[in-house]
């Protein structure tokens, strides 16, 4: 460092400020590096320090009864500005969403309806949400191209880079291997990822196709839907082999699909108001819904065998602004109305009780959906 010498009295006094003013740069240089070091940019990868909240406890406010089970609605933790497209459960029994323009992921135990939030780097806009065996937190982050992994125990972020650039989308993780599987529409693959080995693609053999949510059998065998292509797809992941069948509803762009546990596959079909079953190579049923343009877009089966789903939420539509329920061995549906305008509910998982979750996704709200005798003593007002 150059020295200083002073000529003159009162030339300390600009000194000083010389001193101040270096000092405070250096201040703002080093809150500057922090800042820096909690932002990520597309492609980067590293590891980042989750930001992690004082949990709350959140309270459930009764919107109905349908079909012996209450319909209640549960704020998430304000400010919840953009909700992912997805609730997903931990072994533990937790479920997770995520709030994209928050950056954050949030884990809720659905017996106490305590939450806690989990800051992840800023810029991430964390997407879509799928857990492991072992209770990682798998988010896509596609408008910067990343996998995010947070390990909730540990307190931090840790950023995947894919092979290839197109952003990514729905997830969901193998338990039996921990492999994760994400869509990559703007690139036409099918992507993994698993620690030991890192990235494998898998090209769709029709250009194009716009592959959308993913599905996984107990054997490994990976469904997805083709939204461009109006096709369901199933890979081998042993061989790379894709095969594809045509939908027999015209242009009903396949949003979602679903394996229950008897193999079946149900499709979600939002510009046919339908949901299709598959099996063996043959659409062997399809369930129309009663209302129109009601953007039917993810389902489950209860315990006691009927199927709920969502109407709305799919590319921020409103579309029937409603919770469908369907006796797949009569056909019959009905519709439970929400009670607020255009609250695009998507993204329904069932918690360890039995109980059903899906967003309100413009709301920054859940829906939870449990037996009435049960949902007595939890957290309702």
């Amino acid at each position: 460092m150059k020295s200083i010498t002073l000529k003159k009295p009162g030339e300390h006094i600009g000194l000083a400020w010389a001193l101040t003013l270096s000092f405070m740069f250096l201040a703002l240089a080093s809150t500057a590096g922090a800042q820096d070091a909690d932002f990520i940019r597309p492609r980067q990868e590293g590891t980042f320090k989750a930001r992690i909240g004082k949990p709350q406890i959140a309270q459930a406010n009764v919107l109905g009864q349908f079909k012996g089970y209450e319909i209640a609605e549960v704020p998430g933790p304000a400010p919840m500005l953009s909700m992912g497209k997805a609730v997903a459960v931990d072994p533990a029994g937790n479920l997770w969403f995520v709030d994209s323009r928050e950056d954050k992921a949030v884990r809720l135990n659905p017996r106490t309806l305590e939450m806690t939030e989990f800051g992840v780097p800023k810029g991430a806009a964390p997407y879509s949400v799928a857990v492991d065996s072992k209770g990682t937190v798998w988010m896509t982050a596609h408008g910067i191209e990343m996998l995010l992994e947070l390990r909730p125990e540990e307190g931090v972020v840790v950023s995947h880079a894919p092979p290839t650039h197109g952003f990514l989308i729905h997830i969901r993780v193998d338990q039996r291997n921990d492999t994760v599987y994400f869509g990559q529409p703007g690139a036409n693959k099918i992507v993994a990822y698993n620690r030991k080995s890192g990235f494998r693609e898998f090209t769709i053999p029709t250009d194009n196709s716009g592959p959308g949510r993913i599905d996984i059998e107990p054997n490994g065998t990976v469904w997805f839907t083709e939204l461009y292509a109006n096709k369901i797809a199933r890979l081998d992941p042993a061989s790379g082999k894709i095969e594809e069948w045509e939908i027999p509803l015209k242009n009903s762009l396949p949003a979602f699909c679903r394996v229950d546990k008897s193999g079946v596959i149900w499709i979600s079909e939002p510009m046919a108001d339908a949901m299709q079953v598959f099996k063996d190579g043959k659409f062997i049923k399809t369930f129309k819904i009663p209302t129109v343009n009601s953007v039917v877009s993810t389902s489950i089966e209860d315990r006691d065998g009927a199927v709920w789903f969502t109407e709305g939420g799919w590319r921020g539509s409103s579309g029937g602004n409603k919770i469908g329920w369907l006796n797949p061995a009569t056909g019959s549906v009905e519709e439970f109305v929400l009670p607020t305008l255009n609250a695009q509910p998507l993204g329904i998982a069932m918690d360890n009780d039995g109980g059903m979750w899906f967003e309100e996704s413009t709301l920054g709200k859940l829906i939870r959906i449990k037996k009435s005798e049960v949902a007595k003593s939890q957290n309702t007002k």
